[in-house]
């Protein structure tokens, strides 16, 4: 049972870490600037077309960078999933430059003999490369014309992309055996039935994935005008354009960004035409055999997206009270603390370019699985019909501010707000904002937000153990 509660807890961690939005930025200037004043967020477009947005911070001698790029998941062709993964974690496996190749080994050494970390991750929306290093300028000169080269010219070795496939299906394979994560995968699935959002990598797939395939994709998508620079750090603006700009003029805009253009010039023509808009399934609950001792449920449907800034707020308050504030929480309160039928039980939502999903994660004993399952549904419905009360929603609010100023504390937690900010298009005052905006939500908010996203006719339930 200690086990089963730890790998839980571990893969509740993980799920929030991905899923929940960040809540906060702070400038770090000479003086601390927190919440009530300016981040004096600047922005501007490179000669590519590539966007940045840069916050000046001098409390430490480094500077922080976040390149999100376009190119997540979403964008992998039917039967290629797990393609704009592979490609991301190619990037740095080796390049050509003046003729030769630099390897992956000569890469790593790179990164070591100039103090400079890094980190590629790729989410459904996009590919993140986070950089962190020291404001000197030989360092600087050194990395502008290494990442120059990267995103220019990577190699995409065979045998390195053969050993990477194969990474991935044993990685897959081992997943699969996890409940938490099969139970996951099938919920997006159900969620998502007919968008990429949904499409999970299978063995197949990666077994498809060849090296043409990588160039392919790499010319269509990681193109300097869907790049996205956020930059905080110990850094002058005009240093900073200097080094952004011969990072980006590596290639103009190639065939698949004229077609863009040319679909968009069409009446009625957008992304949806490429990525088809989020649909809402009827309810459904899918039950899988597993030999684990518990029962691991998943609920979920689509709801927000990113851009809905009016509804974000209330969604954040009624996330709080009914599951997303731990203890003290509705379904906290009603599965555990009433009736003892799972050790934690919880909720959150992600915000994504298309409308993103809420989540309700729970375990219970095998013969309580019906009864547990139960209880959450009656804590939903009743929530929804009737929303918060007075406390409950003073006490959220409070509880939702008071964590707030915490999250001002570093370097690398900016940044990880500025590039929401900055992928998303929030406006640039968005965390100015964010204290006042969630201080001024009211009842009536939330039962709105309620009403309209909380549809029970739309929530599919995963069931793994059962």
């Amino acid at each position: 049972m200690r086990k089963g509660r730890l790998v839980f807890y571990f893969c509740r961690i993980l799920i929030f870490c991905t899923l929940c939005p960040v809540l906060s930025v702070q400038a770090l200037d000479k003086g601390q600037v927190g919440v009530g004043q300016s981040l004096n967020i600047k922005s501007w477009k490179t000669d590519s077309g590539s966007s940045v947005f840069f916050v000046n911070s001098q409390r430490l001698p480094m500077i922080d960078v976040m390149l999100d790029v376009d190119a997540g998941s979403r964008w992998d062709p039917s039967g290629l999933e797990g393609l704009a993964s592979i490609v991301a974690g190619m990037l740095f496996k080796g390049y050509h430059s003046d003729g030769n190749i630099v390897s992956e080994e000569e890469i790593g050494e790179f990164f070591v003999q100039n103090s400079i970390i890094r980190s590629v991750s790729t989410s459904r929306d996009k590919v993140s490369i986070s950089l962190r290093f020291l404001n000197e300028p030989e360092v600087i000169q050194k990395l502008g014309r290494f990442l120059q080269d990267v995103l220019s010219k990577p190699e995409f070795n065979e045998s390195i992309l053969d050993r990477r496939k194969s990474r991935s299906v044993l990685g897959l394979r081992e997943s699969l055996t996890r409940p938490q994560q099969l139970a996951l995968r099938n919920l997006w699935d159900k969620m998502y039935p007919d968008h990429p959002y949904g499409r999970s990598v299978t063995e197949q797939s990666l077994g498809s994935v060849s090296r043409e395939e990588l160039q392919t994709f790499f010319r269509k998508f990681w193109t300097p005008e869907r790049m996205t620079f956020s930059v905080v750090g110990d850094i002058e603006k005009e240093d900073l354009e200097f080094f952004l700009r011969d990072i980006t003029n590596f290639q103009s805009k190639n065939v698949f960004s004229r077609f863009e253009e040319n679909l968009e010039r069409q009446e009625n023509s957008n992304y949806k035409k490429i990525l088809p808009p989020v649909v809402f399934p009827l309810a459904e609950t899918l039950m899988i055999d597993h030999p684990a001792e518990q029962s691991h449920i998943w609920i979920g449907a689509p709801m927000l997206a990113r851009h809905q800034i009016d509804d974000i707020f209330p969604f954040f308050v009624a996330n709080y009270i009914l599951g997303g504030s731990g203890f003290g929480s509705r379904l906290t309160t009603e599965v555990r603390e009433k009736r003892g039928l799972s050790y934690s039980v919880f909720s959150g939502f992600s915000l994504l370019k298309q409308k993103g999903p809420f989540f309700i994660g729970l375990q219970t004993s095998k013969q309580n699985t019906t009864v547990a399952l139960k209880v959450v549904q009656e804590t939903l419905t009743d929530f929804v019909t009737n929303g918060p009360g007075d406390l409950e929603l003073e006490k959220a609010k409070t509880g939702l501010i008071g964590g707030f100023a915490l999250k001002l504390d570093s370097n690398k937690k900016a940044l990880m707000n500025l590039s929401q900010i900055a992928y998303y298009g929030l406006p640039l005052d968005y965390l100015d904002n964010w204290v006042d905006r969630i201080a001024s939500v009211t009842k009536e908010d939330v039962k709105r937000v309620l009403k309209t996203y909380f549809v029970s006719e739309n929530m599919q339930t995963v069931i793994v153990g059962n």
